[in-house]
């Protein structure tokens, strides 16, 4: 059954409510998991983190410009500081793709500077846009993940957005991600997965179509995400799950636990019962509170892996609590991705650092 406007409304309302300000039904871990256990991944640490979170946030260098070319001298400056937890030992080696209207964007990464090549594929988060908005909320509809069979189904406009990065090429040689990757000879080299916000939740199924393509038989898999919102039904998460420990590959989903985004599509009533990211205004928890009802009578989300908590900060500059524009202050500073490096004792990014 088609879903009623007036509900769609209300999903795009709820996503403005989540990314304002941002630069750059059921709960989070227990309700609804069918039987599916959710495992803490080990290998996790700190500094690995930071070093991601960097990489990450310089996905929205260059942030609404199409030339790719720009972009990726753009990202290869900022890396070049040794300030950063990057250390000035990553540069990009594929890259970036962007879409052609500039909404969806990706790069790889390389450090060559120890024993053995590390990599990482970088995603990009939300830019305030229209189409960008829809791909975060569009979610009302599952569609069957394409790469595997089963019952794994996914949130159709994370889907689009993997369709298209999947089509975006490098601006140097016209490779696809995929054929780059085939040209690697890299056995069991470090293949690092990392996103900040909708990129955290694109890393996500970057990451099962990596497991579905059989790249782990030359690479060593570990993924880092960041403030990500579900993307997969519980069959998803299941073989997710059961992928990574048959690889032996690693994830981590690291929150802040003010962040209002994590708690997108399960656990949309933590935010209302607890006050995220702080005093809840009547109209947003009335938003939140209709597109939790909508969804937990059609659609069921599910978390890949167990939380990896940061903590959180409290912002200084937000206004009196209780009004909705402190709120949305506060829902920006919680979930941009300076506060997320922050927290991780990561230098931030100078976004005014120019090519």
């Amino acid at each position: 059954m088609p879903m009623p406007r007036s509900i769609k409304v209300f999903f795009i309302l709820l996503a403005v409510i989540f990314i304002s300000y941002q630069y750059s039904g059921c709960s989070d871990d227990l309700l609804g998991t069918g039987g599916v256990t959710t495992p803490m991944f080990g290998g996790y640490d700190q500094g690995e983190a930071g070093v991601m979170m960097t990489l990450s946030a310089l996905c929205y260098v260059a942030e609404g410009s199409t030339n790719a070319l720009q972009i990726r001298d753009s990202i290869n400056l900022q890396l070049a500081d040794s300030n950063y937890s990057t250390g000035g030992d990553w540069e990009v080696c594929w890259g970036p793709g962007v879409s052609p209207t500039g909404d969806n964007l990706l790069y790889m990464a390389v450090d060559s500077t120890g024993d053995s090549l590390k990599y990482a594929i970088c995603v990009r988060g939300t830019v305030f846009n229209f189409a960008n908005i829809i791909e975060d909320i569009e979610v009302w509809d599952m569609e069957k993940w394409p790469f595997s069979g089963g019952g794994d189904s996914v949130a159709l406009g994370s889907l689009k957005g993997l369709d298209t990065l999947l089509n975006t090429i490098d601006p140097l040689t016209f490779f696809s991600l995929q054929s780059y990757l085939n040209t690697l000879n890299a056995p069991k080299q470090k293949m690092f997965i990392t996103g900040h916000s909708l990129g955290g939740a694109m890393a996500t199924l970057i990451t099962k179509w990596f497991l579905d393509l059989g790249f782990t038989s030359k690479f060593k898999l570990e993924t880092y995400t960041f403030a990500a919102p579900t993307v997969g039904n519980i069959s998803f998460v299941g073989t997710y799950h059961s992928q990574m420990t048959a690889s032996g590959s690693e994830s981590h989903r690291c929150v802040n636990n003010k962040d209002v985004v994590p708690f997108a599509w399960a656990g949309l009533p933590e935010i209302i019962s607890g006050n995220i990211p702080t005093t809840v205004p009547p109209l947003v928890a009335a938003v939140i509170q209709t597109a939790h009802d909508y969804l937990k009578d059609s659609v069921v989300y599910k978390h890949v892996e167990t939380k990896q908590s940061l903590g959180s900060f409290d912002p200084q500059n937000c206004g009196a609590l209780g009004e909705d524009s402190t709120y949305f202050c506060w829902v920006g500073f919680e979930h941009a991705s300076n506060t997320y490096l922050r927290l991780l004792n990561a230098d931030t990014i100078n976004w005014n650092r120019r090519r």
